[in-house]
């Protein structure tokens, strides 16, 4: 038998069947979903999770091309394979540089639809062309309209808010287009990143039925355990070779890395499949799914809201915080899970709420560097060497190098980013010193005070306390007269106490340090 192909650069249903590659079965979730007579939905993925795909798979099966799907599950159902006239829009691939271009590119794309099916549309606005397309394609069935990425021309332009909002106001007439269609209508379904209001299609379209956060379609994208194993079986086994290991024992490291991502109040959970795919043909754990490109504008939003990451552990958010917010007012810590770098981690059924966390280990260790490189200012070699210094500093217990190496690293903080905050410079040097890899502890606490941060080598256990605008003798003699250090003494290892003190000026931040060993 023939081996089949990994899709590592394939999102185009056909494509995948037709030319031998590994397609996961998800047509038994596309049945349910409307096999009961809905019709409207919207789903949220982060990027890189198969929307694209999933969107390509819907075409196919409306366009009733069953000879396709004649070895997959809903080949073997009672699904009546009915020809639809499918509308499909990529707003990844629309042009949409200004409001006025998105708005005719738009009516562009429509008017190559309509041609496609051997009709003319005049119409020079894309609302009216949509109805008119509509209307004219219903005569030979239900249309289905489907939507990838509907709002990539929003998340593109969200640092600047007043081009933002006219790219929203170009997608808002076009989606109130569409609540007179529904007479019309076999299906409508819409993927994107975030829900936004105010863009018509949710506050328009209020049969819109959002299955993001449903049970029925935890697995609809993303691996599962079960799929992995049977479908991946031969690569698998090949990369477990590789690393002179068993299968199961490459398992539990592909969960460690990829694995975690939970999207409905039930326990239910699936691998990245971008970063699955490119670890089973590299035959090698790497950050994948990071390395393929970071959303310029959560950029801007760290260095606007850096402050609510301290928190993610413990905040708490509804099913309507984590999904719905307006352009100008977004939260940093729903927008991280919408885009892929938390997930949900716990679910309190008594008060309906939810708990966030990193999904594995390698968004964990991917967002850890880019929250550090992004708020230093420095870049990836940059933050890498240091790092490696660092270790080797604490590894040799060369403190004085230790505090030379971050004092470098804190004057990479450019004027603008500086926070005369105390929690601003807390967790910059938490997030840091979790990318050395070693045993670490913040926020600690005792009966006479809270610890900062406690970091373990082999040899040494560091007791930090960070101050600001004070002097670092201050904060090492909080050390010592709180006993803070008292619970460490009788590890087997060397207890240091370091002091550090960060005094942010005008258009610098200058960091001082002392330390004391026990």
């Amino acid at each position: 038998m023939i081996r089949k192909y990994l899709p590592l650069d394939v999102s185009e249903f056909p494509t995948m069947i037709l030319e031998n590659y590994v397609y996961i079965d998800k047509t038994e979730y596309i049945y349910n979903l409307f096999s009961r007579g809905g019709r409207f939905y919207f789903l949220s993925r982060p990027r890189r999770f198969g929307k694209s795909l999933l969107i390509s798979t819907l075409k196919e099966l409306f366009l009733g091309n069953k000879k396709l799907f004649e070895n997959l599950w809903i080949s073997t159902s009672d699904y009546k394979w009915e020809e639809h006239p499918v509308i499909h829009l990529d707003f990844s691939v629309i042009p949409h540089f200004t409001a006025e271009e998105l708005r005719v590119s738009i009516n562009k794309e429509l008017t190559i639809i309509a041609q496609n099916y051997n009709t003319a549309i005049d119409e020079t606005l894309p609302e009216e062309t949509l109805k008119a397309l509509v209307r004219e394609l219903s005569k030979r069935n239900k249309v289905v309209i489907l939507i990838d990425e509907y709002d990539k021309p929003i998340l593109d332009h969200i640092k600047n808010l007043e081009e933002s909002d006219r790219q929203r106001e170009v997608l808002k007439s076009f989606y109130d287009s569409i609540k007179g269609l529904g007479l019309y209508l076999r299906a409508f379904f819409v993927t994107g990143v975030s829900r936004f209001s105010k863009t018509s299609l949710f506050s328009g379209l209020n049969n819109l039925n959002d299955i993001s956060l449903d049970p029925e379609t935890a697995q609809l994208l993303g691996y599962t355990q079960n799929e992995i194993e049977i479908d991946l079986a031969p690569y698998l086994e090949d990369f477990a070779n590789e690393r002179k290991v068993s299968t199961p024992e490459l398992m539990l490291d592909l969960k460690k890395w990829y694995n975690g991502y939970r999207f409905s109040d039930k326990e239910v959970y699936v691998y990245n499949p971008f970063s699955v795919l490119y670890a089973l043909d590299k035959k090698r754990f790497a950050n994948y799914w990071y390395q393929s490109g970071t959303p310029t504008f959560l950029i801007h939003l760290i260095e606007k809201q850096y402050n609510s990451i301290e928190d993610i552990n413990t905040l708490e958010f509804s099913q309507e915080s984590l999904g719905n917010f307006s352009i100008d007012k977004i939260p940093l810590i729903p927008l991280l899970f919408q885009t892929g770098y938390l997930t949900i981690s716990d679910y309190d059924q008594k008060t309906n709420k939810f708990k966030l966390d990193f999904p594995n280990f390698e968004v964990e260790r991917s967002f850890t560097q880019f929250f550090v490189e992004t708020l230093t200012q420095s870049s990836n070699g940059q933050l890498n060497r240091l790092s490696s210094q660092l270790i080797h500093a604490l590894n040799t217990n060369d403190l004085t190098q230790f505090c030379s190496i971050l004092t470098a690293l804190f004057a990479h903080v450019p004027y603008t980013l500086i926070k005369k905050q105390e929690d601003y410079y807390h967790i910059l040097f938490q997030f840091l010193l979790s990318l050395l890899s070693l045993e670490s502890q913040s926020e600690i606490l005792t009966n006479k005070g809270r610890i900062d941060l406690v970091l373990s080598t082999a040899t040494h256990t560091y007791i930090f306390e960070l101050k600001l605008n004070t002097s670092p003798e201050i904060a090492l003699a909080q050390i010592k007269q709180r006993g803070y250090y008292e619970r460490f003494l009788h590890q087997g290892k060397e207890v240091v106490l370091v002091g550090l003190a960060f005094t942010p000026k005008d258009k610098e931040s200058q960091l001082k340090c002392i330390h004391e060993t026990l």
